[in-house]
């Protein structure tokens, strides 16, 4: 059965697309094996035919959607984040969900010392599952929006609201929260938010942003570092104080246009895999962090699109412009 409403916005991933239309409604198609349509996939494991997934009601209307391989990505009426699909990566942003011990890597060692000499934070007591002598059998506990069971499949068929962004330390102070996300992307297992930085009251030529990831890290793409495979949302490593004009995920791979505040240039930064040279960089491995792509002389960067493993970018000419 074909959708009697007209499309506003489409996105389709490997295996599985969707489809928002005019009236706010989200219907998916394809694939379905972690839920990544909103059904069970225990009970449909395809979706044949375009399917309605239903919202919590306060999410209504939605605003944009996206699909990654096997995950679904929405933003609500209200700003908010949902999403449904595999979570076998933290792709989902609902946390780290690969445990439900909370995580206690600021209260503990050097890093909780460190905090507790400069402000007086309790360091946390030795972990139960590593034993010791203050050990108490007591846990962390988990900071994650859902929890999975030992044996359960790491994956959501509902949508369920992601996680808040981690403040970054200019924030900390003031506990200043980001504001609702201005747009998404999802690579095959990784999802990347943008929110806007600079306060509300700023002119828009020194308005700037950043730029969140979470999920799948193995080849750089949540472009900040390699010490973790996996990541719950962190800022990628672009410049500070600059506005992006534009980002595209491919698999394993993002491109952004970008332009700092005082400046009329505009930058190409690329990071991910580059095992085709789609990251733009000289070795054939990852580019990580995030890296500028030095474009010929003479050229301005306008848009920059990825595919699964290339990429691709408009330029103008400012020699024949210039005069404009």
């Amino acid at each position: 059965n074909g959708l009697s409403k007209p499309v506003r916005q489409m996105s389709v991933g490997v295996s599985h697309a969707a489809f928002l239309t005019q009236d706010g409604e989200v219907y998916c198609l394809g694939k379905n094996s972690c839920g990544e349509c909103g059904a069970d996939p225990a009970v449909h494991g395809m979706a044949s035919a375009v399917r309605k997934v239903k919202f919590p009601r306060h999410c209504s209307p939605i605003l944009r959607v996206e699909c990654g391989k096997a995950h679904t990505v929405a933003v609500g009426a209200e700003g908010q984040c949902l999403a449904w699909g595999d979570d076998s990566k933290i792709q989902l942003g609902l946390g780290d969900t690969r445990s439900n011990v909370g995580d206690e890597r600021p209260f503990s060692g050097s890093r909780g010392f460190i905090a507790q000499r400069e402000t007086g934070q309790a360091m946390a007591q030795t972990s139960a599952l590593r034993g010791g002598p203050e050990s108490s059998g007591a846990r962390a506990p988990s900071t994650s929006q859902k929890k999975y069971g030992e044996f359960d499949s790491h994956y959501q068929w509902r949508p369920v609201s992601m996680m808040s962004i981690p403040l970054e330390f200019e924030r900390q102070v003031h506990g200043t929260p980001y504001p609702p996300p201005s747009d998404v992307k999802c690579g095959d297992d990784f999802t990347l938010l943008l929110v806007r930085d600079s306060p509300d009251w700023f002119p828009p030529e020194e308005e700037s942003c950043r730029m969140f990831c979470c999920g799948e890290n193995g080849r750089g793409q949540c472009g900040r570092s390699m010490q973790q495979q996996q990541q719950i949302f962190a800022a990628c490593k672009l410049p500070r104080n600059s506005m992006n004009l534009g980002f595209s995920c491919g698999s394993a791979h993002c491109l952004s246009v970008l332009r700092r505040v005082g400046s009329k240039k505009q930058e190409l930064w690329c990071w991910g895999s580059n095992s085709n040279g789609q990251a733009g960089g000289t070795n054939a491995g990852v580019v990580c962090p995030a890296s500028r792509l030095r474009l010929p002389k003479g050229t301005r960067v306008e848009a920059a699109w990825t595919g699964f493993s290339s990429s691709a970018v408009i330029c103008s000419d400012l020699k024949s412009t210039k005069n404009v």
